[in-house]
């Protein structure tokens, strides 16, 4: 196995890890949400006089329900993906959203910092949320619980850079641990079809990927 096939299978074989967890905390989520319409159903059903707040509770557990769906039709990873134009800030308040129902996430708050004037990603929205999930993940292990994420958004006319750094409680960087190679490598292998990869931080990790107007300029083929 040559250098390359071994680090697409490391890349791989994290993203499945990640993506597996992630899974798991969105069903459980489901799970949560089918509960409480199934209570409703059964209030409706047993006391139709009072059926206007089940009806205003039913219809929240139905946004709910689409915000769920939403963020598991991003983990199906697509081999016939096309990169598109991507705004960052959408794709990293997917991320947000998404990393959210990490079992092992908790609380962490997570902080957006915009620094100057965003250009334009090129890329599958999809890959790029979920790459951007994966260094959400290095970041916050490194806080182990107690602190913060800051997620900072950068562009030159080349690259869009997104990177996450673990604060902890006193205000101190986080460190990062044994899997945040294996993370960069996952993200190396969401982005390769489009040009980007990913580096890691002493506090966390970063995804790079090509900006639209840098795509354009580049050779066809």
């Amino acid at each position: 196995m040559d250098e390359l096939t071994g680090r697409e299978h490391t890349g791989a074989a994290r993203w499945l890890c990640v993506h597996d967890e992630l899974l798991r905390g969105l069903t459980h989520a489901l799970s949560n949400r089918v509960g409480a319409i199934s209570a409703l159903a059964y209030l409706v059903e047993m006391q139709p006089a009072t059926i206007v707040a089940p009806t205003v509770a039913l219809r929240e557990e139905s946004e709910r329900l689409e915000v769920l769906l939403l963020l598991m039709r991003l983990l199906p990873r697509r081999a016939d993906a096309v990169a598109e134009p991507v705004v960052p800030t959408d794709t990293v308040a997917h991320a947000m959203a998404l990393q959210a129902y990490h079992p092992d996430a908790g609380d962490i708050r997570c902080v957006l910092v915009v620094d100057g004037d965003l250009q334009p990603a090129y890329a599958d929205p999809a890959s790029l949320a979920m790459a951007v999930t994966v260094v959400l993940g290095a970041a916050q292990r490194g806080i182990g619980g107690a602190g913060h994420v800051q997620i900072t958004i950068s562009s030159s006319t080349e690259l869009v850079q997104i990177v996450a750094r673990g604060i902890s409680v006193d205000g101190g960087a986080g460190r990062v641990d044994g899997d945040t190679t294996r993370d960069v490598e996952a993200v190396r292998w969401l982005l390769a079809p489009y040009g980007g990869w990913g580096a890691p931080e002493t506090d966390g990790a970063r995804v790079l990927i090509p900006t639209l107007q840098a795509a354009r300029r580049a050779p066809r083929g």
